[in-house]
């Protein structure tokens, strides 16, 4: 059996702050294959983006981070802080979100992308001006400063950047956010593009359910720090299992469909407070099919069914904990 490029087993980050521990990511188990895009999506402040930071050790060193983060085989938990620098981009890169906050203003796009590859020792043949073709954006632009560019192409060249040493996993953190629809679709077909021409595998993460439609060959959906519904991407996404998957492809707008245009049905209720979770499970108080039993009893994913690739935690599909 293939090792897979990244596995992730009971990770549990928690922040330190005034009012006590607040927990961010709550027993998250994922899995992503050579080659294979894996969609991560929820409403903001779900536990998306500290996942993603956690999986390279970028979050702040007061932060509890718990279980285990495999890079083909190995622990980045257990590493020495030289031995994860070593993976961060060269095996692993990631695509921040709001590029116009991450790239730096007084340095050219051209050297920022340089610096990554030169950090790891490495000298590509092509150098800066191949990413930039690569990415769409052409060679000229390696002179320009981040002020000269459009917000697409500040997000190509943040996606240069993530490609600059070969790595096997791209995380590509909200890659899309703030872009109109058009240069939105540009950038999907090009990761897409990229991902199929290099073999690489990504992780994916939105809060846009339609986006992972065009990209994603597995999607997770993610619930107050937990992943609560995972499956094949085109199954899934055809036909949610979850409540609170179901409500959340619900407040979307569906082409064609006057009816879900003019009255788009918003979830009930506020996500909780990570500081104040709810007993049992996390979504039971804005849950339209939600039993007493939901109010104190921990739930897991389980599998739906042997014939189908899809796993769901709730009391309705058997996801009572053992």
């Amino acid at each position: 059996m293939t090792t897979p490029v990244l596995q992730v087993n009971e990770l549990q980050v928690s922040y330190h702050a005034h009012s006590g521990v607040v927990p961010a990511v709550r027993g998250v188990d994922l899995e992503i294959a050579h080659g294979e895009t894996l969609g991560l999506a929820g409403e903001s402040g779900c536990g998306k983006s500290t996942l993603a930071l956690a999986l390279l050790r970028l979050l702040p060193p007061t932060t509890k981070v718990t279980g285990s983060i495999l890079f083909a085989g190995k622990d980045i938990l257990t590493m020495r802080p030289g031995e994860v620098r070593a993976i961060r981009w060269a095996q692993a890169s990631i695509i921040f979100q709001g590029a116009q906050h991450v790239l730096n203003p007084v340095r050219t796009i051209g050297r920022q992308i340089d610096e990554a590859s030169e950090t790891h020792g490495m000298n590509r043949s092509g150098g800066v001006a191949e990413l930039l073709e690569i990415v769409g954006l052409g060679a000229r632009r390696a002179k320009d400063y981040p002020h000269e560019l459009s917000g697409g192409q500040k997000q190509r060249a943040l996606i240069a950047m993530a490609l600059a040493c070969d790595p096997m996993l791209i995380i590509a953190d909200e890659p899309t956010t703030a872009l109109d629809v058009m240069i939105q679709a540009q950038i999907l077909q090009m990761l897409e593009e990229i991902k199929r021409e290099r073999g690489l595998s990504m992780l994916f993460i939105t809060h846009d359910l339609s986006v992972l439609s065009q990209i994603a060959d597995r999607v997770a959906i993610m619930y107050a720090g937990r992943v609560i519904e995972v499956g094949a991407g085109r199954d899934l996404l055809r036909e949610f299992k979850h409540p609170y998957s179901i409500a959340l492809a619900a407040s979307f707008p569906v082409i064609g469909d006057t009816a879900s245009r003019r009255n788009p049905r918003g979830l009930v209720g506020d996500p909780p407070s990570p500081n104040d979770l709810p007993s049992g499970c996390a979504f039971h108080p804005r849950c339209s099919v939600a039993i007493e039993k939901c109010r104190s009893t921990d739930v897991v994913l389980k599998s739906v069914s042997k014939s189908m690739d899809r796993r769901v935690a709730c009391l309705h599909f058997g996801g009572q904990s053992d």
